[in-house]
């Protein structure tokens, strides 16, 4: 730990805010003699003021440690080529399969995937945190938006609605399931049906899975758990009253877990940073 960067590093920051060493000593509840000693590199803040330090002087805890600014990531003229293809392509494929009548679940998905592509590079590269938020709030519209079509997506493809095709609501919990794998195992269908009656109902959820704990950083696994069920239940109660889908409980139970494991993912990987802040504060009080 180089005391001396550290302390010039406060140094310039509280003569950037145009505080002198008894203004910053005041914020902080110390001496200005603390203030002064910490900047000539004789000590360092204690591990309990670098919290309020960071605030006062607009840096990071990490950039107080290692005594220097961060060069703040900006989106470089190759990331907005490629966040604009990537949003421009699933545009095209599905503009093109609508004018061409050859509409397709796997054109969705592959949509969603460019998407999410751009949209966590986005997150990768844009240091304003407000306007990643904004941004996330603005997919998370488009998302539910997204999940209201997904109702009505039989009557749009094939003008037709499932009374007509006498298919009955199922209430028994992994029968379905079972159904489709059996089909699969005993290859009466092929792969593709895994795909369309399985794996999608998962997929279609997972991006709640990662808005919701993003937006609300304190949410708890039972919050997240019952808001899914409440949409994934509300989405089969809409199929049903409109006469466009069957009311399947193995589908909520399937978008449930494609929410959960995203959230999972999500709450291990901020869990892993969380311990390596921690991990690093211990070696500076060391």
């Amino acid at each position: 730990m180089d005391y001396k960067k550290i302390g010039q590093l406060i140094k310039k920051k509280r003569v950037e805010k145009d505080m002198t060493q008894q203004d910053l000593a005041e914020k902080l509840h110390v001496t200005d003699r603390a203030i002064s000693k910490w900047e000539r590199g004789i000590g360092a803040p204690d591990i309990s003021l670098l919290q309020d330090l960071s605030k006062i002087l607009g840096i990071s805890i990490q950039e107080v440690l290692q005594g220097e600014e961060q060069i703040k990531k900006e989106l470089k003229t190759n990331d907005k080529i490629i966040i604009t293809l990537c949003l421009i392509i699933p545009i095209s494929i599905l503009s093109l399969s609508l004018m061409l009548s050859i509409f397709r679940t796997e054109y969705l998905v592959i949509g969603a995937i460019f998407v999410m592509i751009a949209y966590f590079l986005f997150l990768k590269r844009e240091p304003r945190k407000s306007y990643k938020r904004n941004v996330t709030w603005l997919l998370l519209i488009m998302y539910g938006i997204f999940i209201l079509t997904t109702i009505f997506y039989t009557r749009i493809t094939t003008g037709k609605i499932y009374p007509s095709l006498k298919i009955e609501s199922n209430l028994i919990p992994f029968s379905s399931i079972i159904e489709t794998l059996s089909l699969i195992t005993t290859k009466s269908q092929g792969l593709s049906y895994l795909f369309q009656y399985f794996l999608l109902d998962i997929l279609l959820f997972m991006p709640l899975g990662f808005f919701l704990p993003y937006l609300f950083p304190t949410m708890k696994t039972k919050r997240l758990l019952l808001i899914t069920f409440l949409i994934s239940l509300t989405k089969e109660l809409l199929q049903l009253l409109f006469n466009v889908g069957m009311f399947n409980i193995d589908d909520i139970l399937l978008n449930i877990l494609g929410a959960t494991i995203i959230y999972i993912a999500y709450k291990k990987i901020c869990y892993n940073k969380k311990e390596a802040k921690n991990h690093d504060n211990s070696n500076y009080r060391r």
